[in-house]
């Protein structure tokens, strides 16, 4: 790998590649503000604040009470925050911007790696898989994340890279185990990939010498959370089982919607790299995982996927742990496609052209949108700018239906509402409510109060800012169109 790495920095092209998608990288890890589903937040950093003992919004959630979310990831979240408030950080918004750092570096490193580790000796096929690692139009979003999804996969699949690195050495393959482990508490789903990778050590590697350490490494890691869980809800829990025990069992978690498995086909024939081309991608990603069937990563690719498949709850953020590592298994493919396009006619190949330009335009876009409108979620962006208006003043703002700092469901946002310690917030029903104010702030979701946007014009409420001035007017337009307008886009009003 040192050997590897060595190549690619003397390698002026390759140099620049990396250095313009970290750049890139980092930009994300800045602007995407807030999270992408409500578990990230309120199983991770409100189980945090509740386990600091300090006022969270993890109490209405039933997650707690039930036992089956496990804590290491909250663990390093509290001690995360614990450094954060040594060096005088308190800013909740500041202190996940460095979070999404820490986390978007290090799956750039990781996946980067990986994708050098495999293509080191072919550089025509390195460079386009560096691309698509970098620069297809979800991978540097998903990145950022603080979540079990993408904490379980940064530290599975750079598990089985030091695996491919070190595995002739007895500590390394323990410390691969442990690693699996880790994996496997951050998000129990990795099990899938965990057995696809134990089942290619049995058939395709056959060192069965490695299976001690591997096992022993992984009983460590165990008995080690088996600790943290214990700590966290005093009194020994068994996460694991719990989660099975209330999700599948009880069918906790197929009250949440069922699909088909071809959701997730289709999801998968999206994400790297753009329609329409992303299809011939996933075509010849198949052919690569066919030609490539030997290595750990297509084994466990192909059980977490058809372990995914088999549960009944579905959501696109369950595949997150394998659509990172995607590219690579594309990369396996792209000799074959390579191939078939230098050897097909000049009208085909114009035409596999046209549609290579189009998904290039498209995904260019995508991710210059992603960059400019569209934080992780609207509501926290909107309080972080709150927060920076009024910082050093106090205010009363009222709000219709709910707050910024809580969901529409009305959970707390109890961790960035800490950050507004100056803000009074005041509830109100309807928009008629707000006939009788004045010298007020009034904030409100364009979805909230849409039918009396008129009225509250006509009362002498003033915009002052907005959680996405272009997403705000896109509303109008849909509204005007009588279309379905976008939820959770705010505006802040004041009436003198």
């Amino acid at each position: 790998m040192k050997a590897s790495l060595q190549s690619v920095l003397h390698d002026a092209q390759l140099r620049w590649l990396l250095l313009i998608s970290l750049v890139i990288q980092l930009v994300f890890c800045i602007t995407q503000v807030g999270f992408l589903h409500p578990d990230q937040h309120f199983q991770l950093i409100e189980f945090s604040s509740w386990q600091l003992g300090e006022p969270s919004g993890a109490t209405g959630v039933w997650e707690l009470k039930s036992h089956i979310r496990p804590t290491v990831q909250v663990y390093f979240f509290s001690g995360f925050i614990q450094i954060c408030r040594f060096f005088h950080l308190y800013d909740a918004y500041a202190q996940l911007v460095v979070l999404r750092l820490i986390f978007g570096v290090l799956g750039f490193v990781v996946f980067n790696a990986i994708g050098i580790h495999y293509f080191k000796s072919d550089r025509r096929l390195l460079v386009l898989v560096l691309l698509l690692i970098n620069l297809s139009w979800s991978l540097p979003y998903v990145r950022t994340l603080f979540s079990s999804e993408i904490a379980s996969s940064i530290v599975f699949f750079g598990a089985v890279l030091l695996y491919e690195l070190k595995k002739e050495k007895f500590l390394y393959v323990v410390l691969v185990g442990f690693l699996f482990s880790l994996a496997f508490y951050c998000r129990f789903q990795i099990a899938f990939s965990i057995m696809g990778f134990g089942v290619w050590m049995l058939l395709i590697e056959r060192k069965y010498a490695r299976l001690l350490p591997l096992a022993i490494g992984f009983a460590v890691g165990i008995g080690i959370n088996l600790v943290l869980d214990y700590n966290f809800y005093h009194q020994l829990v068994i996460t694991p089982y719990d989660y099975y025990r209330v999700n599948i069992v009880e069918g906790k978690a197929a009250e949440f919607g069922t699909s088909s498995f071809i959701w997730y086909i289709l999801m998968l024939t999206l994400v790297v790299g753009a329609p329409p081309f992303s299809l011939f991608l996933f075509y010849y990603s198949l052919k690569g995982a066919i030609k490539e069937y030997r290595q750990p990563i297509v084994f466990a690719v192909v059980f977490f996927v058809l372990g995914h498949c088999l549960v009944a709850h579905k959501e696109e953020r369950f595949l997150f742990p394998i659509v990172l590592v995607m590219p690579i298994i594309a990369g396996w493919g792209l000799a074959s496609f390579i191939g078939y396009y230098e050897q097909a006619t000049k009208g085909i190949r114009a035409v596999i052209k046209g549609l290579m330009n189009v998904s290039i335009g498209l995904n260019v876009l995508i991710l210059a949108l992603f960059l400019i409108l569209n934080p992780y979620y609207q509501s926290i962006e909107f309080s972080r700018k709150l927060v920076n208006k009024f910082k050093g003043a106090t205010a009363t703002i009222y709000c219709i239906d709910h707050t910024p700092f809580e969901t529409e469901s009305h959970l707390q946002l109890m961790f960035y509402r800490r950050s507004a310690p100056n803000i009074d917030l005041v509830e109100m029903h309807d928009a008629d409510s707000t006939r009788q104010l004045n010298n007020v702030w009034l904030a409100t979701t364009y979805n909230d109060a849409k039918d009396k946007l008129p009225l509250l014009d006509s009362l002498g409420f003033k915009p002052q800012l907005y959680s996405s001035t272009p997403l705000w007017h896109v509303n109008e337009w849909l509204q005007s169109k009588d279309i379905n307008t976008i939820n959770n886009i705010w505006v802040l009003y004041k009436k003198e």
